[in-house]
């Protein structure tokens, strides 16, 4: 029996000292720490200009910092407008008085319905706003990460995006070939969404934002971010008139629409891409600050 129970000490030992490095991996990783600038104001709150929501072409579209404007980014890849909608009501409380909410608006916002990455929400969120939540996957994302397959997979697929086969880099074939696998999963996405019958929450989800804001004495916006040509050539006029516009122009939102995502500003410029469909930060800074002029000259700001 001692000497069971001393293989299983030396076993569990070196389980342990096996998964300490993979955990750490994991935590140290840019997708487990993604929202760490949410949580950063979090900790230490200050009012704010402007929010902006949405999911990673948002992200990646503002910088307000040199206009002089105070700016809280609560924008998260594959974010969902009931997310949106959770963030704004949690952080909207430190918008200075006529502040303005930047609703982005892309291809995949009234068919993204399914939360991919919960976690993203654990620190930022209070726990009863996430849905689903559990309470085991809750102190295992925190605590263990690297024992959670998805954010283990999603660590390994970051450090291993600068060894993608020459066809799979970003500006491969001029970003067609990104774009074209881009367009795809949107489709993927779009068809599954009609065939689950998520769209209609989704339109009312984004009403009832608009609304809230209104409520709140907000000066809210909706905005499409630029993308490249090559992606420009897939996203026709009748593609997006059955992704977004059909949906959205029957609400009658009355509000602003800056859609910026035809702007020759940017379309043949890559030096302002990570790749066809996201700014960098040369691109996110030149386009905020297109952004802000608009504003002004709406009178936002």
């Amino acid at each position: 029996m001692g000497r069971l129970l001393i293989k299983l000490t030396i076993i569990m030992t070196v389980v342990i000292l096996l998964f300490m490095p993979v955990n750490k991996f994991v935590k140290d990783s840019y997708d487990y720490n993604i929202s760490h600038a949410i949580l950063d104001f979090k900790k230490d709150p200050y009012p704010v200009d402007i929010i902006n929501l949405g999911a990673s072409h948002s992200m990646y579209g503002y910088y307000f910092k040199p206009t002089g404007l105070s700016h809280l980014d609560l924008a998260l890849p594959a974010q969902t407008i009931e997310y949106d909608f959770k963030l704004l009501k949690e952080y909207g409380k430190y918008l200075k008085p006529g502040g303005v909410v930047i609703v982005s608006i892309s291809q995949i916002t009234f068919a993204n319905s399914e939360t991919k990455n919960v976690g993203n929400y654990y620190k930022i969120l209070d726990r009863k706003d996430i849905e689903p939540f559990n309470v085991i996957d809750y102190y295992s994302y925190l605590y263990l990460p690297g024992a959670n397959s998805a954010s283990f997979h999603s660590a390994l697929s970051g450090r291993l995006k600068e060894f993608r086969w020459d066809a799979h880099q970003p500006w491969a074939n001029n970003g067609k070939n990104y774009s074209e696998r881009k367009y795809e999963d949107v489709e993927d996405q779009y068809k599954e969404a009609v065939e689950n019958n998520n769209i209609k929450q989704n339109v009312k989800q984004l009403k009832e934002i608009v609304d809230y804001c209104k409520e709140k004495g907000y000066q809210v916006v909706l905005t499409m971010e630029p993308v490249h040509q090559s992606y420009q050539e897939f996203l026709t006029e009748e593609v997006m008139n059955r992704l977004v516009f059909q949906y959205l122009e029957p609400l009658e939102l009355d509000v602003p629409f800056l859609n910026y995502m035809s702007d020759q500003r940017f379309a043949n410029n890559k030096e302002y891409f990570i790749d066809s469909n996201h700014l960098n930060s040369k691109g996110r800074k030149m386009y905020s600050w297109i952004v802000y002029r608009d504003l002004k000259k709406l009178g936002y700001l």
